[in-house]
């Protein structure tokens, strides 16, 4: 429940102060002072499988989804691979001893994805580019959504090891206390969105790598919102199996897989990548006075440092 706000004035007033704390969740430490132009990150992650499928797709809801290849712009005819992507919120275990939370809302926008033979594979096969129209993947609502679907003979035959993810931008939302040292705290959250690579068209912009924007909402009103650039990425990279690869102009979720991919299968096949975000939003809880353990607590000029964010676990299955 929200509490009464005083005046929403004097809220608004203190959001100001408390945006710029969140800017540096990321990568400060409780004690820090805030840099106004950084925002909190975005993923990582958790553990994954995988495996080999030669046969037909399956049903399920879907959403977003823009059609792409391995191969040029010809009439693309059958059989086909369809990529689809489903978030869960089943529970699973977290040992890194941080405090944690599931998100409000979560969404993330997929612009390629390559399959390697071996992590340090120096010529992956790449299964589809979306380039500038990334496909958009609810990870919070069970709805499934097509990333992708590509004709199968245009993917190269082999065993598959890895899988790297290329995310465009992620859209989220997570429950807050801000703590000001005037007013009772105050129960909210911030609405996030941070692009993840270059070129990610955000509401008809594209914006380069590090772009951010995000909002204190309390009780359905936004009191405050900031843009910048140059947002961090969340101060641990590698969890549970899952690397955040954020070192070039494209940022990827890095994780293993076993997949067997043959071009001459005979009828369509379904791949499916499960992202579990049972509370993937990650921090360390800091020892301040009126602060609770388990909750997202702020000050205008304090933070609690955002350790990861993104999905919990990865799994890959193949329908036939």
């Amino acid at each position: 429940m929200y509490m009464h706000l005083q005046t929403g004035r004097g809220v608004a007033a203190w959001v100001s102060g408390a945006l710029c704390a969140l800017s540096v969740a990321c990568g400060g430490t409780v004690d820090t002072p805030p840099d106004p132009s950084s925002p909190p990150g975005a993923s990582s992650g958790g553990a994954s499988s995988g495996g080999a499928g030669a046969s037909s797709s399956g049903g399920a809801s879907s959403s977003g989804g823009t059609s792409s290849g391995g191969s040029s712009g010809a009439v693309e005819t059958g059989p086909f691979v369809e990529i689809w992507m489903r978030g869960s919120k089943t529970p699973v275990s977290h040992a890194d001893g941080f405090s944690g939370q599931t998100p409000l809302g979560e969404t993330v926008a997929v612009k390629k994805l390559e399959l390697l033979r071996s992590e340090g594979d120096p010529a992956p096969l790449l299964v589809f580019d979306l380039g500038g129209a990334p496909a958009e993947a609810d990870l919070t609502s069970g709805v499934a959504a097509q990333l992708a679907k590509v004709p199968a003979r245009s993917l190269t035959r082999g065993t598959y090891r890895w899988a790297r993810v290329a995310l465009s931008y992620v859209r989220y939302s997570v429950a807050a206390t801000m703590h000001s040292g005037v007013m009772a705290p105050v129960p909210g959250q911030y609405d996030n969105v941070q692009a993840l690579s270059d070129g990610a068209p955000i509401d008809g912009v594209a914006r380069k790598k590090g772009f951010y924007r995000y909002s204190f909402v309390v009780g359905g009103v936004t009191y405050g919102t900031l843009e910048g650039a140059d947002a961090p990425v969340p101060a641990v990279a590698t969890s549970g199996g899952i690397r955040m690869d954020a070192s070039g102009p494209e940022t990827f979720y890095v994780f293993p897989v076993t997949l067997i991919v043959d071009p001459d299968v005979k009828r369509d096949v379904r791949v499916d990548f499960d992202a579990n975000v049972f509370e993937s939003f990650r921090w360390a809880d800091a020892p301040t006075a009126g602060y609770a353990a388990g909750v997202f607590d702020t000050t205008p000029s304090t933070f609690e440092t955002v350790m990861a964010f993104g999905a919990s676990a990865f799994d890959l299955r193949v329908t036939p």
